[in-house]
């Protein structure tokens, strides 16, 4: 997409209270009828805006506010840049029931602010506010988006109050406070799901005239989160960045991981957060250029502690060389598994919870670190890259030392979404066998949660189930935004024991897609990941499920190919796809396409029974199946969420925690929905009072008169 979206405002009378500029003229520029017609225009105009003020303030039964000089006390514990020119500005904070917000605007002319859960206006709850030129008073109107139509018209019931605005020479700002619930259909309810945050820019001047010039734009954020901030020390800070890496435009996808030796320090240290460092540079005409529009091609970043016995001459000269394409690196950076720092687009990196820490350099236990980057090239440009990681630490020891887990579904070809679905789920387990074997007897604490998959995910939930029993869901996004990817803190932390289970769900909307869609790093492809947050610290540093290779194919109607045995098919996935130890002519049939080392070109095998898919390879067979049958897509779902899950628990030194194991989805009693949310509305919304029409005003009989207001979404 060029564009997230454009916002047309058209505003009547009611919703205008802005007077025209004029052109400072002199006196002999316009003759005595010119400067007579002026003053006639000018003054209707003047009376048109006078009567719309009072006929708001008489519908509102509230005070305008002349408020130039206000300065707010509030402090404003969240802001973010709606835009990338810094043009829009929002701050916010809130209470367990309430939020307030102070918007500034670079305008003169409206302001309009949506939320909605779908990147569109259709059904979403929107202001649009101004400060009117002649009096300097704030007015605020609170609206909503139509569900089958690109208009909005004014809620029936005001349930956003006006603080305060003002204007100077080039700003607008306004402050205003709702209820995070107000109990009226026509507005969204702020929750702890990412929320649409749609934002307009009317024209300067503009009286009630469809404005010329609009600037708009959506920014997903998540409104209710604890405030993260750096500790009151002064923290140290360590770059981990790749050097002067040329991304060649034949590569769409490319994986690129780089070794670094942790900084000498006397004595142990811990990690309080991380930052990205975004360096990507397009070169044009063999020159990398700084281009202000360019999108930089990192998908995602993450940083491993490198476990073992190292050889420390060897290990020194990969922290000093460039790094290694993904697929080839050497064997010994399989020790690096345990990640400290998951960055994805659209975060703007962590502070960790004031009383924990991860160990970092050799006094800490790790040597060590490998950055692995994944740059999603599908517009298949030359780049120069020095992307990287800022770590943040300190020498003032936290109370716990805290470690990341990996958990959720292995990233493999096979994990399949089907095309054309409007919520299909998979999902990863990890077993009780592996925290039994991993975690102490005392269990570990779950602080917090980064949920992560692709571009057709929607919902991702991390549920815990302890003997036969689901427990409360310990973290959950439900309208999941790959361009919006920041940890979730869990309210109070989670006491998680041994032999209890952790299940990661994602849902999709392959609605888009005409092909199946398999499991990789590439953008294209899927995931399905948490990275989980705890202390005390374990060895424990991934816990992940798959199919069977044997019930995968069944699922799909394949019991045999040409050329190899299932269990040669499951010993090449179990090794990420490689199929170097295959004879040659198979091998040069199944070489993965570039950059990926996940299984995908075992996709490419033969079928060779049943007879009614003979000769057809089964990324072919996947194709040609009759997706839009929703009793065939039903089955499937049910057969891989239900059936057989393959299990594996891995050790921070690459060993096994638990043994692999092939075992039934677990048998538990579903956490029942308590959500009373209509009971929850124990506050009042005041409906305010119908507009009087009085005689000789025919113009003001209407809804229309008090507010149109019309948004035309493009999206790119």
């Amino acid at each position: 997409m060029n564009a997230l979206a454009l916002f047309i405002l058209s505003v009547s009378l009611l919703c205008d209270a802005k007077l025209p500029r004029h052109r400072q003229t002199q006196p002999n520029d316009l003759s005595a009828n010119q400067n007579q017609t002026l003053r006639i225009q000018t003054e209707k105009k003047n009376e048109r805006t006078t009567r719309i003020v009072n006929e708001y303030r008489t519908r509102h039964r509230r005070e305008s506010f002349d408020s130039r000089s206000y300065e707010s006390s509030l402090i404003w514990a969240h802001s973010e840049r709606l835009d990338e020119n810094g043009d829009v500005l929002l701050r916010w904070v809130n209470s367990d029931s309430s939020i307030t917000f102070r918007l500034e605007a670079r305008t003169r002319g409206y302001v309009g602010l949506g939320f909605n859960s779908g990147r569109n206006m259709r059904g979403a709850d929107l202001i649009v506010a101004w400060v009117d030129d002649r009096h300097g008073n704030a007015q605020l109107l609170d609206c909503h988006g139509l569900t089958f139509e690109d208009r909005a018209v004014t809620d029936e019931v005001q349930n956003y109050e006006l603080i305060s605005g003002y204007q100077n020479d080039t700003h607008t700002t306004l402050e205003f406070r709702r209820q995070l619930d107000t109990c009226d259909k026509q507005d969204f309810i702020i929750g702890e799901d990412t929320t649409q945050i749609l934002w307009a820019l009317g024209s300067e001047g503009s009286d009630g005239e469809l404005p010329r010039h609009m600037h708009s734009g959506i920014r997903p954020l998540r409104l209710l989160q604890p405030l993260s901030k750096p500790d009151t020390v002064p923290l140290k800070h360590w770059d981990v960045r790749i050097a002067n890496l040329t991304i060649p435009h034949v590569m769409a996808t490319l994986f690129w991981c780089k070794v670094f030796k942790a900084p000498d320090l006397l004595k142990k240290h811990h990690i309080v957060g991380y930052q990205p460092l975004i360096d990507s540079r397009p070169i044009r005409n063999k020159i990398p250029v700084v281009e202000k529009d360019s999108l930089s091609p990192v998908h995602h970043m993450v940083l491993y502690e490198c476990a073992g016995d190292h050889d420390k001459r060897m290990w020194t000269e990969w922290a000093e060389g460039e790094g290694f394409f993904g697929p080839s690196r050497p064997g010994e950076l399989a020790t690096c598994v345990t990640p400290i720092a998951a960055w994805a687009m659209g975060s703007k990196g962590e502070f960790l919870p004031e009383n924990v820490g991860i160990p970092l350099g050799e006094r800490g236990g790790v040597s060590y670190y490998m950055l692995e980057v994944h740059y999603d090239n599908q517009a298949l440009h030359e780049v120069l890259d020095n992307s990287g990681i800022r770590i943040h630490y300190t020498p003032q020891l936290r109370a716990h030392d805290a470690a990341l887990l990996g958990a959720g579904i292995g990233v493999s070809a096979l994990h399949v979404i089907p095309p054309k679905q409007r919520a299909y789920r998979t999902v990863g387990i990890c077993s009780p066998e592996c925290t039994n074997n991993t975690m102490p007897e005392e269990g570990i604490n779950i602080v917090s949660v980064l949920l992560h998959a692709h571009g057709t995910a929607r919902k991702i939930t991390l549920k815990h189930i302890r003997g036969n029993e689901e427990l409360p869901k310990i973290s959950e996004e439900n309208v999941y935004d790959a361009r919006y990817q920041q940890s979730r803190i869990v309210p109070g932390g989670r006491k998680f024991y041994r032999r209890d289970t952790l299940i990661t769900e994602c849902t999709y909307d392959s609605t888009m897609r005409n092909k199946p869609i398999l499991g990789g790093y590439s953008a294209t492809q899927e995931m399905c990941l948490s990275f989980i947050l705890y202390y005390p610290r374990t060895q424990l540093a991934g816990c992940y499920s798959m199919t069977p290779v044997v019930e995968f194919f069944e699922t799909f109607g394949v019991k045999e190919f040409y050329g190899l045995s299932m269990m040669q098919v499951e010993k090449i996935f179990l090794s990420s796809g490689n199929v170097e130890s295959l004879p040659q002519e198979i091998e040069s049939e199944l070489t993965a396409v570039q950059g990926d080392d996940q299984g995908v070109g075992l996709m490419r095998l033969v079928i060779k029974e049943p007879p009614e898919f003979r000769n057809k390879t089964f990324m072919a067979h996947l194709n040609e199946m009759p997706w839009s049958e929703s009793l065939l897509t039903e089955q499937i779902e049910k057969t891989l969420y239900h059936g057989w899950h393959m299990t594996f628990c891995k050790k921070r030194d690459d060993s096994w925690g638990a043994p692999i194991q092939i075992q039934n989805y677990p048998n538990y009693t579903k956490l029942s929905n308590n959500d009373a949310s209509e009971n929850s509305c124990h506050y009042k919304s005041m409906r305010l009072p119908s507009v009087t029409t009085t005689a000789g005003s025919a113009s003001t009989n209407s809804w229309s008169a008090i507010l149109v207001l019309s948004i035309l979404i493009v999206a790119r």
